[in-house]
C-alpha cells in the first residue's frame, strides 16, 4: 500500500517513534522512543578514559545546553559501561524520576544517589542477607535524620511537605520500606523551600551509602554512579551547592560519578570554582549545521538528521529540502529536531498533503520563531554582540535557556565558538534596523 500522511495508521506509527521529551532508545531497545544514533565526536572516549584512569574515584560533569542530548549520551555510555562486565557497578540514577529538580540541593541530589544505588544493588548479590544489619541501621539512621514519629513497632509516621506519611517496617517489606523513605525524603528537598528541609545529610548516612558501595565493590573494582538531570537545576544558590559548596561530600563516596550539570552555572562567576574541583566540564555540543539556510557548494546537513527521520519512518514522507529546513532551524539541537518533524508531520497530514513540504515546515518554524520573541532589548543587544563577535560566553551565558538564542560548538581543539541560534537571527535583524530608524 502506498504510504501517506493522511494515512491515520501511519500517523500513529510514526509518531509512536518520536518523542521529544525522553532520551534516545538504546538499540532496539524500545519502539516508543526516538532511536540512539551515534555522534561524530570523542565524549563517551573522554568519558571512559576518566573513568578507567581514576578507578573509583573520577569525578566528571557533563554540561551543555537543554535538548542538545546530553540524557541520551548518558544513557548509550551507561549501556556501554555495563556491557563490559568486568565488574564494574554502573549505577543510573535520575534526579528527574520523583523530583523537581529546578531548585534542588546536594541534601536531594545525595539521596537520589542512595535511593537509586539501593535500588539497583539490594537484589542483585547472592549474599542478599549480609546486607539485613546493615539495612536496619540505614533505616535507623533516617528515621531519626528524618525526625520520623513510631507509633507502633511497625509504622513511621514522617512529615513530607507538611502532610503525614505513614511507612510500615514489618519484616517482609523492609526494602521497600527503605526505597521508599529515601525516595520521599529527595523529592521533599528537592521541592521544599530551604526552610523546610532537613539540612545536610548526616556523616553518619554518608558512611552507611559507602558501606553499601563496598558492599557492591567487586575485587576492588568501585562502582561508577552516573547521575542525569541534575542540570535542571536552575536556581543559582542550589547550583553553588550542588556544584562548589559540597564537593567535599562527593570526594567522600567511594565510587566514581559522572553528572549533569547546567551549562550557564559552570560559567561566569563558578566557573573557576567548578573547574578547580571538578576539572573541565566536558561538553556535549548542538549538532553542527550549515552557516547559512543557503548552503555552499558541496555543504550538507549532518547525517545525524537524516538517521534520526529514517528511523521515525518519516524518510519518504518528508521532502529533502523540508528536512534540511527543519535541520537548519533547530540549530542542531535534537530535541528541537524531532518537535519540528512531529509539528511538521501533524501540519501536513491536517493540510490533507501526501508529504512534509516547504510550506509545512515553513509554518512549523515560523511559530517557533514567534515563541521565541520574548527577548529583552538587552538581550537583542547580547545576540547582536555575539552575531558581531563581540561578546564573550560569560557574558552572554543568560542566553543559554529559554528562549534559545545562543548555540555554543567546541572544536576539537577545545575552543568554544559562538552563533546566534537561527530562530533568533530574525529578531537582530529587526533589532539592527530599529537602532539605524533611531
Amino acid at each position: 500500500m502506498r504510504r501517506s500522511l493522511a494515512n491515520l495508521d501511519e500517523l500513529r506509527s510514526v509518531l509512536g517513534r518520536l518523542n521529544a521529551e525522553r532520551r534516545a532508545a538504546d538499540g532496539e531497545s524500545s519502539a516508543s522512543e526516538t532511536k540512539y544514533v551515534k555522534r561524530a565526536d570523542k565524549l563517551h572516549r573522554q568519558l571512559a578514559l576518566e573513568v578507567e584512569s581514576r578507578q573509583g574515584k573520577a569525578r566528571v560533569l557533563v554540561t551543555g545546553q537543554i535538548g542538545v542530548g546530553k540524557s541520551s549520551e548518558l544513557w548509550r555510555f551507561y549501556c556501554d559501561q555495563r556491557s563490559k562486565k568486568n565488574g564494574t557497578w554502573v549505577i543510573a540514577c535520575d534526579l528527574e524520576k520523583e523530583e523537581h529538580p529546578e531548585r534542588c540541593s546536594a541534601t536531594g541530589v545525595l539521596l537520589t544517589i542512595f535511593r537509586d544505588c539501593w535500588a539497583a544493588g539490594r537484589n542483585k548479590r547472592t549474599d542478599v542477607n549480609s546486607l539485613v544489619p546493615l539495612r536496619t541501621e540505614i533505616l535507623e539512621k533516617l528515621i531519626d535524620w528524618l525526625k520520623g514519629n513510631r507509633e507502633d513497632n511497625d509504622k513511621v509516621v514522617f512529615k513530607f511537605g507538611g502532610m503525614d506519611f505513614s511507612v510500615y517496617l514489618n519484616q517482609n517489606q523492609m526494602d521497600d520500606a527503605l526505597s521508599l523513605i529515601l525516595g520521599k525524603a529527595a523529592q521533599h528537598e528537592a521541592v521544599s523551600k530551604p526552610s523546610d528541609r532537613f539540612g545536610l545529610l548526616p556523616d553518619t548516612l554518608i558512611n552507611l551509602l559507602n558501606k553499601f558501595l563496598d558492599w557492591l565493590s567487586y575485587g576492588g573494582k568501585r562502582p561508577l554512579i552516573i547521575v542525569d538531570h541534575v542540570d535542571k537545576i536552575r536556581d543559582p544558590e542550589a547550583a553553588e551547592d550542588v556544584l562548589v559548596k559540597s564537593v567535599p561530600q562527593w570526594s567522600r563516596i567511594r565510587a566514581s560519578i559522572v553528572m549533569t550539570a547546567p551549562y550557564e552555572h559552570t560559567l561566569g562567576e563558578l566557573r573557576n570554582s567548578i573547574e578547580s574541583k571538578w576539572g573541565k566540564p566536558l561538553l556535549v555540543s548542538p549538532v553542527s549545521i550549515p552557516e547559512s539556510l543557503l548552503m555552499k557548494s558541496g555543504e550538507s546537513i549532518d547525517p545525524i538528521f537524516l538517521d534520526i527521520t529514517k528511523n521515525s519512518g518519516l524518510d519518504k514522507l518528508i521532502e529533502p529540502d523540508s528536512l534540511g529546513y527543519l535541520a537548519y532551524y533547530s540549530g542542531g539541537i535534537l530535541r528541537m529536531y524531532v518537535q519540528f518533524l512531529i509539528d511538521a508531520y501533524k501540519e501536513a497530514h491536517l493540510s490533507s498533503k501526501d508529504k512534509i513540504d516547504m510550506s509545512a515546515a515553513a509554518s512549523v518554524v515560523q511559530s517557533a520563531r514567534m515563541a521565541y520573541k520574548d527577548f529583552s532589548v538587552r538581550d537583542l543587544e547580547l545576540l547582536d554582540g555575539i552575531a558581531s563577535n563581540e561578546t564573550g560566553l560569560g557574558e552572554a551565558s543568560k542566553l543559554l535557556r529559554s528562549p534559545i538564542g545562543l548555540l555554543v560548538r567546541e572544536t576539537p581543539q577545545g575552543e568554544l565558538l559562538l552563533r546566534v541560534h537561527p530562530l533568533a537571527e530574525s529578531a537582530i535583524s529587526k533589532h539592527r534596523l530599529r537602532k539605524e530608524l533611531a
